[in-house]
C-alpha cells in the first residue's frame, strides 16, 4: 500500500520546494501541484519546468496529476474563450510536466433542457478533444451533487477521454452516500482524492482529519479494489494547524485500514 499514496503539495501551504522536501520524507511516490497557485504555465520557463522533473527524479517521486482552478463555471458564456484557453495552457503544462490527468471543477450540472447545459457539453467536449490531441485526460472533480446527473453528463462527451477524481467526502457532505456514488461512477474514476469530514446539525459540514470524520474507510477501500481502481490515493488537506503531521497520519491510517487488500 504504501507505493500507492500521492500528497497534493498546496496541501502544506508552503513554496514548492519546501513542500517537496518534507513530502520526500513519507512514504509515497507521487505528488499533485496546482497550475493555478504553484505552477502557473505562462510564469514557468523551460529551465523552471526540467529543474521540477529533476527535483522529482532525486526525491524518487512523480507528478500524478495537476490541480486547476476557474473562477466561473465552463457554462457561463461572458469570457468563456479566455477560461477555455487559460484552461488548455494548464492542460499544456501538465503533458510537459509528464502527467496524464489535470483535475477541475466544472461546477453544477446545469439541467439538460436550458442553453447553459449545452454550452457547458461543447466546451468540456472541446477540452476533452483537445486533451485526447496532446495526451491529458480532463478529470472532472464532482462538486458533491447527484452522481446520476454526472454520470450522464459525461456520457455525451465523445471528442476525447474524460475522468472523475474522486473525493467521497464531498458527496457526503452534499447529501449522498459516498459508497453508492463510487459504484455509480466507478468506470470513469481514475483519480481518488482521500479526504475525510464530518456534518453538522444544519446540514452543512466540515473537513476533518482523515479517520476522525464518518466516511467508513475499510468499506470505502474495499469497494475500490472491488471496482478494480489501482491508482493512488491522493491526501489532501486543506485545513488544520499541522497538516503535515495530519497528512502523514493519514498515510499511516490508510495503510492499516488497507492491510493486504492493495
Amino acid at each position: 500500500m504504501q507505493n500507492q499514496f500521492s500528497v497534493t503539495t498546496s496541501s502544506l501551504n508552503l513554496p514548492l520546494k519546501a513542500a517537496l522536501k518534507l513530502i520526500a520524507q513519507l512514504p509515497v511516490t507521487g505528488i499533485r501541484c496546482d497550475a493555478r497557485t504553484e505552477l502557473k504555465p505562462r510564469e514557468i520557463s523551460q529551465t523552471g519546468k526540467r529543474d521540477l522533473l529533476k527535483a522529482l527524479n532525486e526525491y524518487g517521486l512523480k507528478l500524478t496529476a495537476m490541480n486547476f482552478t476557474i473562477r466561473r463555471s465552463f457554462y457561463e458564456e461572458a469570457d468563456l474563450d479566455a477560461r477555455i484557453a487559460a484552461t488548455r495552457e494548464a492542460m499544456e503544462l501538465t503533458a510537459q510536466l509528464k502527467a496524464r490527468h489535470l483535475c477541475l471543477k466544472i461546477g453544477e450540472i446545469p439541467d439538460p433542457e436550458h442553453r447553459s447545459y449545452s454550452v457547458l457539453q461543447q466546451s468540456i467536449d472541446d477540452l476533452a478533444r483537445y486533451g485526447n490531441h496532446i495526451g491529458v485526460v480532463l478529470t472532472v472533480i464532482p462538486i458533491g451533487k447527484s452522481p446520476q446527473v454526472l454520470k450522464e453528463f459525461l456520457s455525451t462527451i465523445r471528442s476525447g477521454p474524460i475522468a472523475i477524481d474522486f473525493d467521497p467526502s464531498r458527496y457526503m457532505l452534499g447529501g449522498h452516500d459516498p459508497i453508492n456514488a463510487l459504484r455509480e461512477l466507478y468506470r470513469s474514476i481514475e483519480q481518488f482524492t482521500a479526504r475525510d469530514a464530518v456534518r453538522d446539525y444544519s446540514g452543512g459540514g466540515e473537513e476533518t482529519q482523515l479517520g476522525r470524520g464518518e466516511i467508513v474507510w475499510d468499506e470505502m477501500l474495499a469497494t475500490l479494489f472491488e471496482v478494480g481502481y489501482r491508482g493512488s490515493l491522493n491526501i489532501q488537506r486543506t485545513v488544520g494547524e499541522n497538516r503535515f503531521e495530519d497528512i502523514k497520519n493519514a498515510i499511516d491510517y490508510l495503510g492499516n485500514v488497507a492491510g493486504e487488500l492493495w
